[in-house]
């Protein structure tokens, strides 16, 4: 009969005896000073198991088939989840060590994207799967997270539902109350640090509700029910403006000029897409559309219909992600089918998964975003309110337009996300290339002028100020005069970095963590963390210092 050894609080620990309860040989763990799993030997010494993952695979030996799959890429999917299951581990531990709002802040919303990546995982095992490694390692992780929830109002597990389900259905398991119980709880709420802000007097603790979702006072729609809405075009002429008009006589001239373009065109299209007919392009404006519908669905207060009342918010986002869903689809067919050797049914199947991917991620996109608006509101002392910003503020709206693009971005779509950037760049006058990652609480201000490069990749807390670039220092070629495209080539900064007004910042350096660039800098070296940059000073005599 294995022994569990437990240290007090332990996740490992807990982790264990829910597995011990899965393979049917459940135990209540004895007090120790450390966690292990011990198992008796009439023959030799008792062998101590320590590391986590090894506990696992010994009671997987000891009971086959209870915690992993006999198949290969099931067995290597639960592992996956499992190590998504430790970076979540280490996001917890960062939510309950915050010493201070801000940090508590891009705590939470990295805590809830690593969770709402697990949430992605469990809805792909079915209703009611069988439980086993996966629901033993999250279960005690989405326990604190409930507990933290009840005591501290953290609104961590806002929208994990099938995670909390199995979490339910594994603590009914006879022995799994002696894993997760009142004295285990007490003993993780003990384990808060004295100075985290998640532990301060509720009446000093931040709420988080607003922030993880939409709200405000009841408003009222101006439109009434049933009242219909005006039609711009009348429908005797949408056909005739669909249709070109007939040429006007003696245009021979212009004639001559439409066909020597079409010859044109023809040429550039049979150089392009050799051996196929001449494919359709993704609609621009129906992109544009797109990103403003998403936008509308993340923050319908602010964005949605005028005068849109808070108890229609949720009818309104539901319509809009179904209609953004089969918009999309069809944009995304329509980009994937430029390619050569795309066939049009493996492009649509392809396209209607990425749409619902892209769909599944604005939850995080919208948590993430969240970081930057209060970022600002810490960094800006001219902002009066959150909705303020949200509504106001250039740099929060490209940072917005920004993290959609880049998911589609990430999913294949390098158009859709390139034409949703430049609009963006052309309404907020920053240009970042969706390919860029931008970290959580970032926040450019002003933004006049500010240039992300492809490859640049930006920590948490940093920001920017009017006419940065951070670009590339030189172009390598093939060697046959073309350039050598995908690679490194932009600057990486590291977290809590503050870039001043008119840096360039060229080259793939590292700024590193904390450190200060000063206005108007040229810099094409590594900065070390902690640094402060600064051009020359200038003085009366002409000189400089």
């Amino acid at each position: 009969m294995p022994r569990l050894i437990a240290a007090p609080g332990c996740l490992t620990a807990q982790r264990a005896g829910l597995a011990l309860v899965l393979c049917g040989r459940p135990t209540r763990p004895v007090a120790g000073p450390r966690t292990e799993l011990r198992l008796a030997s009439p023959y030799r010494q008792d062998l101590a198991v320590h590391e986590p993952l090894a506990i696992l695979a010994l009671l997987d030996e000891l009971c086959p088939g209870a915690l992993f799959s006999g198949d290969p890429e099931r067995r290597a999917g639960q592992q996956k989840l499992i190590g998504q299951a430790v970076l979540a581990d280490a996001r917890l531990t960062e939510v309950t060590n915050a010493a201070n709002h801000r940090d508590l802040d891009i705590a939470v919303h990295l805590l809830r994207d690593a969770m709402l990546r697990i949430e992605r995982c469990f809805a792909n095992r079915g209703a009611l799967p069988v439980l086993d490694a996966q629901d033993a390692v999250v279960a005690p992780l989405i326990w604190r997270m409930m507990l933290l929830d009840r005591h501290h109002r953290t609104h961590l597990c806002l929208g994990l539902d099938r995670i909390m389900a199995q979490a339910a259905r594994l603590s009914q398991l006879p022995g799994a109350d002696t894993v997760l119980d009142d004295a285990a709880a007490g003993c993780f709420l003990a384990q808060l640090p004295p100075g985290a802000v998640i532990g301060l007097p509720e009446d000093n603790r931040p709420d988080w509700a607003p922030a993880l979702g939409p709200a405000g006072r009841v408003q009222h729609l101006s439109a009434r029910p049933g009242r219909k809405s005006k039609t711009l075009i009348p429908a005797r002429n949408a056909n005739a403006l669909s249709q070109p008009s007939p040429p006007a006589p003696h245009d021979g001239q212009l004639d001559a000029v439409a066909e020597k373009l079409r010859l044109i065109r023809i040429t550039s299209q049979q150089r392009r897409y050799p051996g196929r007919a001449t494919p359709r392009l993704p609609s621009r404006p129906a992109v544009i559309r797109l990103m403003s519908n998403v936008v509308g669905a993340l923050y319908p207060r602010h964005y949605g219909p005028a005068g849109l009342d808070a108890q229609l918010a949720d009818t309104f986002v539901a319509q809009t992600l179904r209609s953004v869903r089969q918009r999309l689809s069809d944009q995304l067919e329509l980009e994937w089918l430029l390619q050569p050797d795309d066939e049009q049914l493996a492009c649509r199947r392809r396209a209607r998964a990425a749409a619902d991917a892209f769909l599944a991620g604005l939850p995080q996109i919208r948590d993430l975003h969240d970081t930057d608006i209060n970022a600002a509101f810490q960094g800006d002392p001219s902002a009066r309110s959150l909705d303020e910003i949200v509504l106001c503020f250039p740099g929060i709206a490209a940072i917005l337009r920004h993290r959609i693009a880049h998911s589609l971005y990430g999913l294949g779509a390098p158009m859709l996300a390139r034409i949703m950037a430049e609009h963006s760049h052309s309404q907020s006058g920053i240009d970042i290339h969706p390919g860029a990652k931008i970290g959580p609480a970032c926040f450019i201000d002003h933004g006049t002028g500010v240039v992300i490069g492809e490859t640049a990749v930006i920590g948490r807390n940093v920001r920017i100020y009017q006419q940065v670039t951070l670009g590339a220092k030189r172009f390598e070629s093939d060697g046959e005069g073309g350039l050598v495209k995908g690679r490194p080539r932009h600057p990486l900064v590291g977290d809590d970095v503050v870039i001043y007004a008119g840096a360039t910042i060229l080259g793939r350096i590292e700024i590193g963590k904390g450190a200060i660039i000063g206005g108007g800098v040229w810099l094409t070296d590594s900065v070390p963390p902690g640094a402060v940059v600064t051009q020359a000073k200038p003085s009366l005599n002409g000189t400089t210092t």
